[in-house]
């Protein structure tokens, strides 16, 4: 427990990474940056927007901002979390969707997992929802040389079938 008030450290470390990202976005993004925006979702339920910004009249970025210990979780957990983590994201993208806006949808992690197997599911399974994976641990040097690698062994396959 966090002694100054009472809750689990992930629980702390989560908010302070939350908190720290859009502070980042506030004072670096282009466009009209709300923090915790607030919008209705197609069920008419309401929900939260970590980050939402707004670039012009019809485009919209949308972003969530996760701490999620992918570590910690088996392979149902990874998946299940997942899942739920997408339709969250989808439920935001759609209530824009149903302005008129385009959506540039993302999700920011705080780290990586330490199984390289592991982080390329998760990519894969965000990228086949249409949602980028932003790690906050991996600098974009090392985003290029692992998008070159695999770009490189994909082109391998082919070549040699």
């Amino acid at each position: 427990m966090n002694s100054k008030n009472n809750e689990p450290k992930p629980l702390h470390r989560g908010k302070e990474f939350h908190k720290k990202i859009q502070k980042e976005w506030l004072n670096s993004a282009t466009g009209e940056v709300t923090p915790e925006k607030s919008i209705t979702k197609p069920s008419g339920r309401k929900g939260r927007v970590d980050i939402f910004v707004r670039n012009d009249e019809t485009l919209v970025a949308i972003a969530e901002i996760k701490a999620s210990d992918w570590d910690s979780m088996g392979s149902a957990a990874v998946r299940r979390n997942i899942k739920r983590q997408v339709r969250q994201i989808w439920d935001y993208i759609k209530s824009q969707l149903e302005l008129g806006k385009e959506v540039s949808p993302g999700i920011i992690f705080s780290r990586r997992p330490k199984d390289p197997n592991r982080m390329k599911l998760i990519e894969q399974l965000f990228d086949e929802e249409g949602i980028p994976v932003v790690w906050e641990d991996e600098t974009i040097a090392e985003r290029k040389a692992r998008s070159q690698a695999s770009d490189f062994q994909e082109g391998k396959r082919k070549f040699t079938g």
